[in-house]
């Protein structure tokens, strides 16, 4: 049974994307960094294929703007309506009625590695769900060993108190939880200049 990866993306529309990141650089230059973030992501998960089921989970636009990333995922699924709970809840819902166990990553954390990956899928052979922290007190990364129905219910999404408050439901459900190491996600102008002065360099 192949593990499924789910990437959630939305389509880089100006001023759709990153509103925080453009509220220091623009709207289109915010979108344009967004874009190439995309790719980036899908590059550096292209080494699991094969063994892992990569799907491109998107929003924002028809499944036919998506066309310059059409060939590196293995299959495109469209967003449910709704809030982030609802998206990943339906997300997961899907990828457990086909396979199983269940990742989900954005496309703002440059730092994954397909290697990465494979450490979490490891670690949900052990415990029920795995998170990758980021510094701001969100995560980069969720997966589930098996389907738990709500288990993206009362998250308090992008605050420091992400993954807080999702450990602590996990705690109430009688959850293990397993933790990756600590990456940085990319929502500010300060994150952006953080992210480049650890990789020495910086593409405008």
């Amino acid at each position: 049974m192949m593990p499924t990866l789910l990437v959630l993306l939305k389509y880089p529309a100006a001023g759709r994307v990153k509103t925080r990141l453009a509220q220091s650089i623009g709207a289109d230059r915010a979108a344009a960094l967004y874009h190439d973030w995309i790719g980036r992501v899908f590059e550096l998960v292209q080494p699991l294929r094969g063994q892992v089921r990569v799907v491109a989970y998107f929003d924002g636009a028809p499944r036919s703007a998506f066309q310059s990333w059409e060939t590196l995922a293995d299959e495109w699924w469209s967003q449910s309506v709704g809030d982030l709970s609802d998206r990943l809840e339906a997300g997961f819902s899907r990828a457990f009625s086909e396979n199983g166990p269940v990742l989900a990553i954005g496309t703002d954390c440059l730092e994954i590695e397909g290697a990465l990956i494979q450490a979490a899928f490891a670690q949900l052979e052990g415990h029920d769900v795995v998170f990758g922290p980021t510094f701001d007190g969100g995560y980069y990364l969720v997966g589930t060993r098996e389907y738990q129905p709500n288990c993206f219910r009362g998250v308090s999404w992008s605050s420091p108190d992400t993954l807080s408050s999702h450990r602590a439901a996990c705690d109430c459900n009688r959850w293990s939880v397993a933790l990756l190491p600590k990456l940085r996600d990319i929502d500010t102008w300060e994150d952006w200049q953080a992210h480049c002065r650890n990789r020495d360099r910086c593409d405008d």
